[in-house]
């Protein structure tokens, strides 16, 4: 009994502790109202789109942390994916604070596989406000890793935060700059693993902005 008690609590803990914050628990949402989508045009077709989660009602993302399939683990598994998630960090505005946050909410869509989770990197005021991403193009017979990392800017001083990824490929155009106050969602689009097949995780990414 004991045994099953413990494995329903890691189970629970996998599905809802990332979205636990130091000072208790918010609420996550699918349908928080958004004023536009921001898009870029070098994403790859591989896979589908997950569902979108939005930060909670009155938190705007100022901090990511990425999900990266390095060199070795490619190695070992015979397969480059590179970039397998992203994470986005939520805070309240209203709530004075400075970086590193103590408290936030995270939402993320669909993540692949592979890979290990990087630190978190912040906004040193404002929140994320655009992105950009660095994707390899379709490589034939050679192995496809697709996504490989991200950047944003910020709407405090025009900081530029640059992701943790892999450096395949090449970065392609940024997107719109959000015309409300930032980015407050995510919808990503991922391939399953594909077995005896060619993996590339990460395809496509879109934020939602929120004002």
């Amino acid at each position: 009994m004991y045994k099953f008690l413990s494995l329903t609590l890691i189970s629970l803990l996998a599905v809802f502790g990332q979205y636990v914050i130091a000072g208790g628990r918010f609420e996550r949402t699918i349908s928080r109202p958004f004023g536009s989508v921001l898009k870029v045009h070098n994403g790859l077709p591989w896979g589908s789109w997950g569902q979108k989660e939005m930060c909670p009602t009155g938190m705007y993302a100022t901090g990511f942390s990425l999900k990266v399939a390095g060199m070795w683990e490619s190695l070992l598994v015979g397969d480059n994916t590179a970039l397998n998630g992203i994470r986005l960090y939520c805070i309240n505005p209203s709530k004075s604070s400075s970086s590193p946050y103590e408290d936030y909410a995270t939402v993320q869509s669909d993540v692949g596989s592979w890979g290990k989770w990087s630190d978190i990197k912040w906004c040193s005021s404002g929140f994320l406000t655009s992105f950009q991403l660095r994707m390899e193009t379709f490589q034939g017979t050679r192995d496809d890793t697709a996504a490989n990392n991200i950047r944003f800017y910020c709407s405090g001083n025009a900081e530029m935060l640059k992701g943790s990824g892999m450096s395949w490929g090449e970065w392609g155009d940024w997107s719109e700059k959000c015309g409300g106050k930032g980015i407050c969602g995510i919808e990503t689009k991922v391939e399953q693993p594909q077995g005896d097949g060619d993996d590339t995780a990460l395809n496509d990414v879109r934020m939602y902005c929120c004002d």
